[in-house]
């Protein structure tokens, strides 16, 4: 993926902080420091457009309005698994930018499904987007990833070559606390054992009488709220 760095003169955050209502892209454009995006994967020496990869390296194919933080100002917006980067787009000149990741502008909910996006340092390569789908003081994140599949040429002509394609990962989970950030697998041995103490017992209890599946979403929602309390 190539990038054209554009710089101005001022910071993004700031718009984004003290929105009060619907935000053009010219305004952000204005006081924004961001990359503008082309849609092609560098492959080696061949480069290849978005269009002729298949499947979709997008959450949502489309740009969708999205509140930003908590402010009530809403811009259009797209999410990249892939590049694990927020998209916004110019509609006068039809170019697409990426926004930086920065503390200035943390969250974003998408006005229709209510989704949120998060920017979370875990410090280590999962750094970057989530979606919450439980806050408080113990926060469960879904991370997403898309992946490229590079072509696989035919070894002869009575087998076809296999296309490029992007390619959706699993989901992983984690947990955030105030102090860790957990990666959640199937076992509940190994949530428990990096829990505090005084929270095992009744975690455990808890999985065991509810039956929780560890990779199946409705179940952690329903034991991280079970943690929250």
């Amino acid at each position: 993926m190539k990038t054209i760095i554009i710089t101005a003169s001022l910071f993004f955050g700031g718009i984004f902080l003290q929105a009060q209502q619907h935000m053009t892209l010219g305004e952000a454009a204005r006081a924004a420091r961001f990359n503008k995006i082309i849609d092609e994967v560098n492959n080696g020496p061949k480069k290849l457009k978005y269009a002729d990869i298949q499947g979709s390296p997008y959450y949502y194919a489309n740009f969708v309005p999205a509140k930003v933080g908590d402010t009530s100002g809403i811009i259009p917006i797209r999410y990249s698994p892939f590049l694990d980067s927020v998209e916004i787009l110019d509609s006068n000149s039809g170019n697409v930018y990426e926004l930086p990741k920065e503390e200035a502008y943390p969250k974003f909910t998408f006005e229709t499904t209510h989704e949120k996006l998060v920017l979370v340092n875990t410090n280590n390569e999962y750094s970057g987007y989530f979606f919450e789908l439980v806050g408080g003081k113990n926060r469960l994140l879904k991370k997403i990833s898309t992946k490229f599949k590079d072509e696989i040429p035919a070894p002869n002509s009575l087998v076809s070559a296999i296309p490029a394609k992007f390619e959706k990962q699993k989901p992983i989970y984690f947990i955030k606390t105030e102090d860790s950030v957990i990666k959640l697998t199937k076992k509940a041995d190994d949530l428990l054992n990096v829990l505090p103490a005084d929270k095992k017992d009744a975690t455990k209890d808890f999985i065991k009488t509810n039956k929780i599946k560890l990779n199946e979403e409705l179940d952690l929602i329903k034991l991280v709220t079970f943690l929250n309390k």
